[in-house]
């Protein structure tokens, strides 16, 4: 029920917040993200980046794939939203501290599904007005079926580049 409620809750998010963009003076960009924790599978997530400064909201979905003891070849399928509050906004280096919520659909003989919580701090470069690259370290915490275990806290490390659209302009 929930895998096939996933897809048109994403398109509305990413309606919702693109019908304002111009009225609202809000940035848009594409992220890219590569995602590393102990606790999950290395996973690369494609986001849409909604800058409406302090606050940058980027829902986000994801592939990541896990080769275990040459044996079974796990597949994770996620979705999910971040948010981000930057501390600073006067330089080209941003700080931030922010959350992600995403939903892990694995699939490994059977299917399951499985709730992560990320809180994180980081910082965003600007290279240029619009392209920007970042990392951020927090704690892992999921929740749900997943390698036999209903509870999982670990941390988590993320790197990610940007192309802003410059829509505010």
């Amino acid at each position: 029920m929930i895998r096939k409620a996933i897809y048109p809750v994403f398109a509305l998010i990413l309606f919702v917040f693109t019908i304002p963009l111009p009225a609202l003076a809000m940035d848009m960009g594409v992220q890219s993200t590569v995602r590393l924790s102990p606790i999950s599978i290395e996973e690369s997530l494609i986001g849409v980046r909604f800058d409406q400064s302090p606050f940058v909201f980027t829902p986000k979905a994801g592939f990541g794939i896990e080769d275990r003891d040459n044996q079974d070849t796990l597949k994770v399928f996620t979705f999910g939203c971040g948010i981000d509050y930057y501390l600073s906004e006067q330089n080209a280096l941003k700080p931030y501290v922010g959350g992600d919520i995403l939903i892990d659909y694995v699939d490994a003989n059977d299917s399951d599904t499985s709730l992560s919580l990320i809180p994180h701090i980081g910082a965003e470069y600007f290279l240029n007005k619009n392209f920007s690259l970042g990392a951020d370290v927090g704690l892992h915490m999921g929740f749900g079926d997943y390698y036999d275990s209903e509870f999982r806290f670990g941390t988590a490390s993320s790197i990610h580049g940007t192309y802003y659209f410059n829509t505010a302009e």
